[in-house]
């Protein structure tokens, strides 16, 4: 009888339902408390604790399921490490939730339980057999369909590291601008059509990839009818002078964004802000949230409920990640960050800066000068655990994945 590791954040009934396949299920749970800062950080945490979690269990597979992002991601780079026979149980309702299915992780008609006891006695395939370019490329492509926007690529970027997949960045930058989103998790259609719906859709663009119950293709149904509406793009844009560069969730068809710049040092700070009022034509900068300065990429959760309860469109800049389910057009992933020396730390109140979504360019009216001559930002010391003070000390870029350097 396999033994096999359940690794899961909010669903109860994997060990009955490995039991029902055949299989002896060794339920790994994780600490309740978690150091304090962004997704990036969380994940990296939650697969360094997972990891140490199935290092004295005899294991022959793993079963993993997580609702929020930050925890499956964590999951797969745990699996990676491992490299057990490992099967994703579909849970949650973001855009992250369609990655395993993508990376053939999660089987589209098997059972995830019964497909885990089965891959654990045929010994595979393995996770760092599945988890590679071609899949990766799906993995990106069916996120964006599904209107992921910044956190997807950076989670999807770290578990492109841990696989040795190089050049994912650049993969990044090609696919992402090119695969509009056309449904959403919340969205009727994807309720129909799920993610085999949404794989099928992407034609002939999608990769046909092993998976954990044959090849990804003949597991498909027939492509469904797309929505008639295109919910969010991607767009990289960078300052040709500086070479800063952030990535812009918009939604319509704007091709512009100017503005004055109000500086804020925390989510907190902004979401005030917003509370009292903006003067129309502000471009609010957030700064301190990417990978060193959250630390650990922090959400604009406060701004974007801000932003609800006043019923605005704000846009937004931020080295971190902006509200995703704002309005508007959304500007994350400003790097190099703030806590890094970028130039979005030495950006005051009162600067002007132009985004030309067209032409993928930022623009700001400070002369080079008076830029350099200011006092760049100065981080505030890491609180918490040690681990969260090596993570800030070392973390890599966002677009690189966000984890330890």
């Amino acid at each position: 009888m396999p033994r096999i590791g359940v690794l899961s954040a909010g669903v109860t009934d994997l060990p009955d339902r490995i039991r029902g396949a055949g299989g002896e299920p060794v339920p790994l749970g994780l600490p309740s408390g978690r150091p304090v800062g962004g997704v990036a950080l969380a994940r990296e945490w939650v697969a360094d604790v997972a990891q140490i979690s199935c290092a004295s269990e005899d294991l022959d597979g793993l079963l993993l399921s997580a609702e929020e992002p930050e925890d499956l991601a964590g999951f797969l780079i745990c699996a990676l490490r491992l490299n057990l026979p490992v099967v994703v149980a579909p849970a949650g309702t973001t855009a992250f939730g369609v990655v395993p299915h993508a990376l053939g992780l999660s089987p589209l008609q098997a059972d995830a339980a019964e497909a885990v006891v089965a891959t654990a006695r045929s010994g595979g395939p393995r996770p760092g057999q599945l988890v590679e370019s071609f899949s990766l490329a799906n993995a990106l492509r069916a996120g964006c369909a599904l209107d992921g926007g910044p956190e997807l690529l950076v989670h999807l970027s770290a578990i492109a590291r841990e696989a040795g997949v190089a050049g994912f960045p650049q993969m990044i930058r090609v696919l992402a601008p090119e695969t509009p989103a056309f449904t959403a998790p919340a969205t009727a259609w994807y309720a129909k059509h799920g993610a085999g719906g949404l794989l099928a859709s992407l034609g002939e663009t999608l990769n046909d990839t092993h998976t954990v119950t044959g090849r990804l293709k003949e597991e498909l149904p027939e492509a469904p009818p797309e929505p008639d509406r295109t919910r969010s793009r991607l767009v990289f844009v960078e300052g040709r002078a500086s070479g800063v560069e952030a990535l812009c969730r918009v939604e319509g068809s704007e091709t512009e964004v100017a503005g004055t710049c109000r500086v804020f040092g925390s989510d907190e700070e902004a979401a005030r802000a917003v509370e009292k009022g903006l003067d129309e034509g502000t471009l609010p900068v957030v700064v301190g949230c990417g990978p060193r300065g959250g630390p650990g990429v922090v959400k604009l959760e406060l701004f974007r409920e801000a932003l609800d309860d006043a019923r605005l469109a704000e846009v937004v800049l931020t080295d971190g990640l902006a509200p995703g389910r704002a309005r508007g057009v959304q500007i994350s992933l400003f790097t190099p960050e703030a806590s890094s020396g970028g130039v979005i730390g030495l950006l005051r109140d009162g600067d002007v800066l132009r985004i030309d979504l067209a032409e993928g360019r930022m623009r700001t009216g400070v002369k080079a000068a008076e830029l350099e001559a200011r006092n760049p930002y100065e981080p505030p010391r890491p609180t918490g655990a040690g681990y969260t003070a090596r993570y800030a000390r070392s973390a890599r870029p966002a677009l690189d994945g966000a984890g330890f350097g």
